[in-house]
Parts: structure tokens; C-alpha cells; sequence
């Protein structure tokens, strides 16, 4: 039925162009669009209008069109038989069955299939997991579980939009940068993304009168998504020119969610989308729990999103003045990067045209200046210490029972304000109580009990991994060991945060899944990584874990499928560390390996920043030596670089 309609339409737009055209044409430019929609029926007064109601409804039946025919396109195709994809960590472990199951699906020859028609009635939060499944795990969907989806797309009601879990999930599914888009799209396609944020849903097939859009509102949207996708491992420019900074960003998902929300005002009635969309803006984001300092942040990007083409192609970024107020508006080096990202990815999912190398090198320069500004600027570090101060005065008054006031002051003078820019309020009361029950052990223990690290361990099924924090004294080597332990336990490390406090007290949180299943971690792994951790920090030896590591990875065989490695190694960035950055194929045990170089070249890693995307890791390690000072001996950093290829390839 939806078929037949949709195709009538297009007949009867088809003809009714010829007839005002008096000759066979398919093309309809936007002159004659307010024509045919009043000789179609569309009588609204405003050409503009008539333009926009024709379009839309043109648009809907096109997009209805093609969703049909390629879903009977793959119900009638053979599965090629040799799919060229990275291989998922199951394919790299041995045991197990063939078929594997996860939450009510099966995983059959690289699709989710439902093993049930009742999958998301008895479980309605499914229709949000499935989508994270098959990101986290690059799988697609076979038909009939989108056929499903689509069939109970309706169970999106009130109740699912306003679940805290559902809600965690999503942002998630955001945060895994470098594959945001192909899941929105899913989402899109299949009517759930519009009935899950309803201010977008009112962009579906809405025209943009602007002169550059080439798409409608929610395409322009998606594809700005793939834009910023083809940033995170991009090898050629413009786009790598960016890569290193959407590397650096630690909450990905409110950018993403930024760049989703950027035009969300155009589905408003008041002509202004930049103040509808702060309000849209500020709705979703409190709907979705962001916290006050974050929500914050994604207004900013919001009410500011075309400010810095505006500067970068309209002022003169050669005067310090244009400069000095532009970094004044940004406030900071993470408002800065979200913005230069959000600014490139908008500009080249607008048109294919939009874009050269003068726009691009204009915002590259822009980005430079007032980076420069800002961390050399008395504004900023006034307005750092001015956060810091709130915020430890926040903590003072939400602060548990047990933890005294002097717990509170010694994290805050022991810690990077990085810390504090990456770990909410919870998170640092999480980690207090952690160093609490540590230093407790060490005061009130005896023998190697003093020594034992506290670990802690929380299942995020929302977010599709576990995560365990681990606090003990900080030593040579500790990173490599506690790597070391995971992988020997058959656990795939997805991200971690590592953070040594200035009195010798390591905060380390990993988030992980058993590398065979894909799934979270579960008693017998935990009990496994407790008992190796600790006798490799009672031992007074090194500990091995290559042949645990060995015996559980199953080596890739097939050359097609390595990705190569790039390591980059700078001295420039960092005051006080050098910076060693490893991409490389992601496996079982690449983290202890990484590591294990650096420690053998007497190294420490004061900070870690670990991410798997897409089958590949990108890891960077801020490195000192155990003296305590900076890495810069050209020969050492020469042999370290040669010494992780040898290791790694």
C-alpha cells in the first residue's frame, strides 16, 4: 500500500512538471517547485510554504520508496560469500560455539537475528540495546529483525523516552566515535530515532530554504554524523587535519550529541533555529540526565555552532582583538575543540561544494590562534581556578560520612585539573571512598594485606561493558601489570582512564568484556584477575603473562585483515611529558605490549588515554622516566619507536 502510494505520487509530480516545462524533464529546480505544488493542491499562500509542504511530502514517499525496495532487494539477495571486514574479537579467540547469543539474539554469519517475535515486547529497553550490539560488535541486522523493529517501533512511548537506562545507552551509543552515524542512520530509517527524540523527528524530510543545503534537514544532519565519523581514523585531508583533536576529546558523546541537536530549531515555527535551538537543546539534554556543567557545554555548541565559520571566513583573524574576543566567547581548550569539530563536520555535510582548502585552512588557523590565547591567557586559568573552587566546594557539601574533609582537600591538590574536567561529581565521591578503603587496608593491615590493591568491579549493561577501578601504590612498570592481568584473564580492554595522584596513589578504571564472548564480566573472570593482580604486585619478579595471553588469542592468519601500525612519539606538546602515541589493530593483550616497551626502557605512564574503535586502538601515553623527568634523547625515543613496530608487527 505504502508503495503503490508513494509511487502515484511521483507519477503525478512527474507529469505535472512536464506540463509546466512543456518537454520531458526529471529535474525540478526550486523556481518552478511553488508552481507544480499549486497546481497539485497546495494552496497556502506562501510560495515558501507551498514549496516546503510539496517537498516534504516529495521526500517522504522518495525515502519510503527506497527503504521498501532495499528491504526486498535483501530479502532476495545471496550473502556474499566473502565479506572483506576487520574480524570482531570472536573470530580471534578459540572455543566456544559457532552460533553466539547475546540478550535474546543470535549472531549468525555477521548478523543479529531475534530468537523470538516477542524480543522487544517483554523486554521494550531491547529497542535501543540492539542498536549498540551491532555497533560495538560491527554487526547488521538481518531482515526480519528489521522488519521487527519497525513492527514495534510504536513502543517507544513516554515511558521509554524519559528511562534512565534507556538514556544510557543512547549516549553510548554517541560516545563511540568514529562509528556514530551507521547506528543513527539504523535508528532513522527504522522510525525509532524520531519517536525517541521527537525534536528531531520534526526534521524528517524538511526543506532548508538556505542556498548551500543540498539535503533536507534530517539528512543534513546524518550525514554531518558520517562527516565526523571519517575524522577519527582518516590518513588523508582535509579530514586528518582534524583527527588528532577528535582523539583528544574526552566526552565524545556531547559533541555528537551537539552536532545530532546543532539544527534541531528548524523543526520550530519561529523562523530563528539558533534560539529554538537552545531550547531543544537545553530540553533534550536534561531529559537525557546531563549534568548542569555539561549541559552547559552542549548549549554552548548549540547557540554557537556557525560562530567560528562566521570569525574564520568574515573577520580578521590576523588582529589580535578578533582573536582576544573570540577566545573570550569560548572559554576553553575543550569548548574550543568540540567547536572547530562541530565547524567542519556542519560545513561539509551542508554540500559537497561547500568546502576548499582556503575555508579549511581559515579554521585551521583560527583553531591555532586561540588555543594559543587560551592556555596562555589569565581569563582562562582565572576561570579554571574559579571552576575547581566550585566544584571542590560542591564535593565539600555532598560529602559522604566517611570521608573527611582533609581526603577531600588531599585528592584535590593531588590530581591534574584534567581529573576534575573528565569525572563528575559521583565519580569523584566514587573514587574518593575507593582511596578511602585503601588507605584504611594500608593503615589498619598486616603483612602483604597492606599491599593489596582495592578493586572494584560494575557491570554497565546500558552501556554494554563492565568497568573495574583498581587503587594501590603507584610503581615502575604497575600499568603493564595490571594490563597484563587483564588480558591473561581473557578480558579485551574497550577504554580506560588512568590517573596517579601526586602522593603516590594510583586511580586506574579500565572498561572491559570477556574477549571470547563479547560479553560483561562475570564472577569466575573477576576472581581470576583478583588472584593474578596480587601475586604479581607481592612478587618481587616481574611478572609473565605472555603464555596466559597466548593460549586464550587465536593469531590473525590473514594479512588482508592487519591494519597497520603508526606510532608517533612528541616532545613539543606536553611541558612536562613526552607524548607516545600507538594506532594499531586491536587484540587481546596489545595494551600490556605497548607497555611492557616503555617500562623496559625505564618509563612510567603518568597518563593514559585508551581507545578501540572500529577494530582499531588508539592509544597515547604521557611518559616520564622513573626519575621523574622528561623524555627527550633523540636516540632513546628512536629506539623506542623501532623497538613497538618490532613488538607490535
Amino acid at each position: 500500500m505504502q508503495l503503490d502510494v508513494g509511487y502515484d505520487f511521483l507519477l503525478r509530480t512527474r507529469n505535472e512538471l512536464h506540463y509546466q516545462t512543456t518537454r520531458l524533464v526529471d529535474d525540478m529546480p526550486k523556481a518552478l517547485q511553488p508552481r507544480v505544488a499549486w497546481h497539485l493542491g497546495y494552496k497556502n499562500r506562501s510560495p515558501a510554504r507551498r514549496l516546503e509542504e510539496l517537498m516534504r511530502d516529495l521526500y517522504t514517499h522518495l525515502r519510503a520508496i527506497h527503504l521498501i525496495t532495499r528491504m526486498v532487494e535483501r530479502r532476495l539477495a545471496l550473502r556474499p560469500k566473502n565479506i572483506h571486514r576487520l574480524p570482531s574479537f570472536r573470530t580471534l579467540f578459540g572455543g566456544g560455539k559457532k552460533e553466539e547469543s547475546i540478550d535474546g539474539f543470535k549472531i549468525i554469519n555477521g548478523e543479529l537475528v531475534p530468537t523470538s517475535s516477542r524480543i522487544f515486547k517483554d523486554q521494550p529497553r531491547r529497542l535501543m540495546r540492539v542498536f549498540l550490539y551491532a555497533q560495538q560488535r560491527g554487526l547488521e541486522f538481518h531482515p526480519d529483525l528489521t522488519q521487527l523493529l519497525r513492527d514495534n517501533a510504536p513502543l517507544v512511548d513516554d515511558e521509554f523516552i524519559h528511562d534512565a537506562e534507556n538514556h544510557e545507552t543512547f549516549l553510548e551509543i554517541l560516545n563511540q566515535r568514529g562509528n556514530v552515524a551507521p547506528a543513527m542512520r539504523a535508528m532513522h530509517e527504522i522510525d525509532l530515532l524520531g519517536r525517541y527524540i521527537p525534536e528531531f523527528g520534526r526534521m524528517t524530510c524538511l526543506v532548508q530554504h538556505e542556498f548551500f543545503h543540498a539535503y533536507a534537514a534530517d539528512e543534513h544532519t546524518l550525514v554531518c554524523l558520517e562527516k565526523l565519523d571519517q575524522i577519527w581514523d582518516a590518513d588523508k585531508p582535509p579530514f586528518s587535519h582534524y583527527t588528532h583533536i577528535l582523539q583528544d576529546i574526552d566526552l565524545p558523546y556531547l559533541l555528537y550529541l551537539a552536532l545530532f541537536l546543532h539544527d534541531a530549531g528548524k523543526g520550530m515555527e519561529s523562523g530563528d533555529h539558533v534560539r529554538d535551538g537552545m531550547l531543544v537543546c537545553q530540553k533534550v539534554g536534561a531529559r537525557l540526565g546531563l549534568n548542569a556543567r555539561r549541559l552547559a557545554r552542549l548549549n554552548f555548541l548549540v547557540e554557537n555552532h556557525l560562530l567560528m565559520a562566521e570569525v574564520s571566513q568574515r573577520r580578521d583573524i590576523d588582529s589580535p582583538t578578533v582573536i582576544h574576543q573570540f577566545a573570550k566567547t569560548v572559554q576553553d581548550e575543550e569548548n574550543l575543540a568540540m567547536l572547530t569539530l562541530l565547524t567542519f563536520a556542519d560545513s561539509l555535510g551542508t554540500s559537497d561544494n561547500l568546502w576548499n582548502d582556503f575555508k579549511n585552512t581559515l579554521l585551521k588557523t583560527l583553531y591555532h590562534l586561540a588555543g594559543r590565547r587560551l592556555t596562555s591567557g589569565k581569563d582562562y586559568k582565572k576561570a579554571e581556578a574559579e571552576h575547581l573552587a566550585k566544584l571542590k566546594q560542591e564535593a565539600h557539601e555532598q560529602l559522604p560520612l566517611k570521608i573527611s574533609s582533609e581526603e577531600l582537600e588531599a585528592h584535590f591538590e593531588h590530581l591534574t585539573p584534567r581529573y576534575f574536567r573528565t569525572h563528575s561529581l559521583k565519580h569523584i565521591h566514587i573514587d574518593l571512598t575507593q582511596v578511602n578503603r585503601f588507605l584504611k587496608r594500608v593503615v589498619n593491615g598486616t603483612g602483604t594485606k597492606v599491599l593489596e590493591p582495592i578493586i572494584a568491579w560494575h557491570n554497565q549493561p546500558a552501556r554494554g561493558y563492565t568497568s573495574v577501578k583498581i587503587c594501590t601504590w603507584d610503581r615502575p612498570g604497575l600499568f603493564t601489570t595490571i594490563s597484563g592481568a587483564l588480558a591473561a584473564t581473557g578480558l579485551n580492554i574497550l577504554s580506560a582512564r588512568v590517573f596517579s595522584r601526586g602522593d603516590g596513589i594510583i586511580i586506574d578504571t579500565f572498561f572491559v568484556l570477556n574477549a571470547r564472548t563479547g560479553g560483561l564480566v562475570k564472577r569466575p573472570e573477576r576472581d581470576t584477575f583478583k588472584k593474578l593482580i596480587t601475586q604479581a604486585l607481592l612478587s618481587d619478579e616481574s611478572p609473565e603473562f605472555e603464555s596466559q595471553i597466548e593460549t586464550l588469542a587465536k593469531p590473525i592468519t590473514s594479512a588482508e585483515w592487519q591494519l597497520p601500525t603508526r606510532i608517533r612519539i612528541d616532545t613539543h606538546s606536553a611541558k612536562s611529558r613526552t607524548i607516545v602515541e600507538v594506532e594499531s589493530e586491536d587484540r587481546l593483550g596489545l595494551l600490556h605490549r605497548i607497555s611492557k616497551v616503555l617500562t623496559r626502557h625505564g618509563l612510567s605512564i603518568h597518563v593514559a588515554r585508551i581507545s578501540t574503535e572500529k577494530g582499531a586502538a588508539i592509544d597515547t601515553f604521557y611518559v616520564r622516566t622513573d626519575l621523574g623527568k622528561k623524555p627527550t634523547d633523540k636516540a632513546l625515543l628512536k629506539q623506542i619507536q623501532s623497538d613497538l613496530e618490532a613488538e607490535l608487527n
